[in-house]
């Protein structure tokens, strides 16, 4: 399958809700009404969401990069998702490939994520990238606990 990976188009909101439904995070972040679509809606406004089109222009997965979010020091990745029908697909490795290449394009040398204790799978992904824990915050909310993960570029 052919992936173009692009800026978010804030009138493809819906679609980038959508990536994010029938996910361990939305079920743990996002049930409060509107908060994801305001996340999604700033990211677009900064110029933060990165999308990945499918060949017939479908919201495959998005991601979030707050490039000064390591306390000004170096890339954070915010929010990463695949819609569940492209789970599995390599649509997150690709995702994550272009942050970590921005990243190294823009000088940086290191890029950084939080990622749920609930979601081992995205934890194993983000290893097999080169990312390694560096940090675990417990109850970052409720029953959510965190493992912090870093990059050298």
């Amino acid at each position: 399958m052919h992936i173009q990976i692009k800026r978010g188009d804030p009138s493809r909101l819906a679609e980038y809700h959508a990536v994010f439904l029938d996910s361990p995070l939305y079920s743990h972040y996002f049930t409060e009404e509107g908060k994801l679509d305001g996340w999604l809606s700033t990211a677009m406004e900064k110029g933060n969401l990165w999308a990945a089109l499918t060949s017939r222009d479908e919201a495959a997965g998005c991601m979030v990069i707050e490039w000064d979010g390591f306390f000004g020091a170096f890339p954070y990745l915010a929010l990463l998702g695949v819609k569940k029908q492209f789970r599995g697909g390599g649509i997150g490795h690709l995702l994550l490939e272009t942050y970590i290449g921005v990243a190294r394009a823009l000088g940086c040398r290191k890029c950084g994520l939080l990622v749920s204790s609930f979601n081992p799978r995205a934890k194993a992904l983000y290893q097999s990238l080169g990312f390694q824990k560096v940090g675990y915050i417990t109850d970052f909310l409720p029953g959510a606990h965190e493992n912090i993960m870093v990059k050298n570029l």
